[in-house]
């Protein structure tokens, strides 16, 4: 009798704890270019900061900073549409985030190597690839930089995603390695079914 409480304890414990399932529905942009960067102090610090293979606060800046090189009419802008799908603990933990695009950019990884940053006003998962790391969506590019952020904040209630993917070509060559940039934010509710 004694093992029987107990499996009816824990299934009890187990089927009590709640999860919190969240839907955003983001609208932004995505926008590529093939355009290459010249030598620039501004690109060979880039070089030295993507070298670093890790996504510090000084190589998003050297990336953003690298971008307003390049003129508006480099980019091929178009609407973006994103809805997150997001699964929680009772701990405010993150147990799953899916999320789909509206075009989908073809260069976004579903397999990149992913980590989360937990802080009293949200959750942020962070998806990067490692520099010089073969595309496995396609052969013939390489990763010159790679990060996607997905966040939620707990008080406004509000999703958000930012990007950069730069790849680079192996059959070498000028103005053929593609760059994209990604940014969409919008309002989260509680998942419920609408019919």
């Amino acid at each position: 009798m004694k093992y029987i409480t107990l499996i009816m304890l824990v299934f009890s414990t187990f089927s009590f704890s709640e999860k919190k399932e969240i839907i955003c529905e983001l609208d932004g942009s995505f926008s590529v270019t093939y355009r290459d960067l010249s030598k620039t102090v501004i690109s060979e610090g880039l070089d030295f900061f993507k070298n670093l293979a890790t996504q510090t606060q000084q190589s998003i800046f050297l990336i953003n900073k690298a971008k307003t090189n390049f003129d508006k009419d480099d980019w091929q802008k178009e609407s973006l549409q994103v809805v997150q799908y997001w699964e929680i603990d009772e701990s405010d933990n993150l147990i799953k985030l899916n999320y789909t695009f509206d075009p989908s950019p073809i260069w976004v990884n579903p397999k990149a190597n992913w980590s989360k940053k937990i802080s009293e006003n949200g959750i942020e998962v962070i998806s990067s690839m490692t520099l010089g790391e073969d595309h496995p969506l396609f052969d013939n590019y390489s990763v010159e930089y790679y990060g996607i952020s997905n966040s939620i904040n707990w008080y406004t209630g509000k999703g958000r995603i930012f990007g950069d993917v730069w790849l680079k070509s192996k059959d070498g060559g000028k103005n053929k390695n593609p760059k994209l940039e990604i940014l969409a934010k919008g309002n989260c509710t509680k998942k419920e079914r609408k019919f």
